[in-house]
Order: C-alpha cells, then sequence, then structure tokens
C-alpha cells in the first residue's frame, strides 16, 4: 500500500497533461470497440497484460495517469458490462475470474488531498492494489475497495460491499461483505 500526500506547492506540467489526455482518448475509443475480445486485444496493445480467451465487454478505465499498464488480466476471464476499473493502483485479475454487469474496483482512496481538504487528516489517502484469484465470481454491482485480495474459487453476492480480504472457497455477501459458507469443492473446475 502506498500512502501519498499533496504537495503545497503544485507545478504545471504540460507533458503529463498531454500524455494523460491521450490516454483519456485511447479509454474513450475502446468504449466504441464492439467485440470484447478485440477491446482485449487492443488493451494489451495499449499496454495492459492481457491473457488468452478474455472478453471486456463495455467498461470504463479512470485514474489512468499510468495508462493501462496497472491492469493485468489472465487467461478465460469475463468483464461484463458496466464495470468501472480505477487503474490509479494495480488491478490483478486471475484465470477464469467472472466480474458481472456493474462491478467496481477500486485502488485508491483520497478525500480531496488536491485541494489540501483536512479530511485526509483522518483519512489520509492511499493507493494499494486489488487481487482476484482464479475462479472467482463477482456478482452484478459488487463495489471492492483498495487493498482487497479475494481468494482462489470466491463468489461475492450481488450488491456486496467488499472492505477486506475474503477467504479461498468461500460465499460472501454484505455491506460490508462477510462469508456465509465454506464452498466444497467436487473437483478442480467446479464448485456446490
Amino acid at each position: 500500500m502506498i500512502h501519498y500526500q499533496a504537495s503545497k506547492g503544485y507545478m504545471f506540467k504540460p507533458w503529463v497533461s498531454l500524455k494523460k489526455a491521450g490516454f483519456m482518448l485511447l479509454e474513450l475509443g475502446l468504449r466504441g470497440v464492439i467485440h470484447p475480445q478485440l477491446r482485449a486485444k487492443l488493451l494489451r496493445l495499449f499496454g495492459a497484460t492481457i491473457g488468452n480467451n478474455v472478453r471486456i465487454y463495455e467498461v470504463r478505465f479512470f485514474n489512468l495517469s499510468q495508462g493501462f499498464k496497472n491492469l493485468t488480466v489472465a487467461d478465460d476471464v469475463h468483464i461484463g458490462m458496466g464495470c468501472y476499473l480505477d487503474l490509479e493502483g494495480e488491478i490483478y485479475l486471475g484465470r477464469g475470474v467472472t466480474l458481472s454487469p456493474n462491478v467496481t474496483l477500486l485502488t485508491h482512496s483520497d478525500a480531496g488531498s488536491f485541494h489540501h481538504s483536512p479530511l485526509c487528516e483522518i483519512f489520509p489517502p492511499k493507493i494499494a492494489k486489488v487481487c482476484i484469484d482464479e475462479y472467482c465470481w463477482i456478482g452484478s454491482r459488487v463495489t471492492i475497495l483498495a487493498g482487497v485480495h479475494i481468494h482462489e474459487k470466491t463468489v461475492v453476492g450481488a450488491g456486496s460491499v467488499v472492505l477486506h480480504d475474503l477467504p479461498k472457497h468461500s460465499l460472501c455477501a454484505g455491506i460490508p461483505a462477510k462469508k456465509l459458507k465454506t464452498l466444497i469443492l467436487q473437483d478442480s473446475q467446479s464448485m456446490v
């Protein structure tokens, strides 16, 4: 986890702003790509690490100061329509992960350091990786906050807010999300 603090004297750097604007234009162009596998291939071209057989539907990427290099997606991943992915920090999606529609992955929190909000003294800004291990299924409208690690073969119920790490082979749900039951594996690919 990285903690950062806004400097008192902000200096405008035009080349940084132009680079960020370029990434924002690329992200806007990606929205017009109809085919989800083509969108995945273009993200690979733009600097993301993307595996094989990846389907990325119409999603929104934001905080693109690092471009798309903070995104790592393994093989056989499905990212549903309407998802929001914060690329200020790293996002890792393991093999076979499914993000249902409208999932939000946040890799940073900031109460207003740019304008020196006094709330930053209580809630210091942070950037932290979001890691979702292999064969997890994240239900619709789930929000996952910065620094969360969801371990392998875990299901997160629709509408949940994930504040802390979740254990492997679990069904989790709620606000905040908590383990409801252990999933018993019949074999390496299926869950009961």
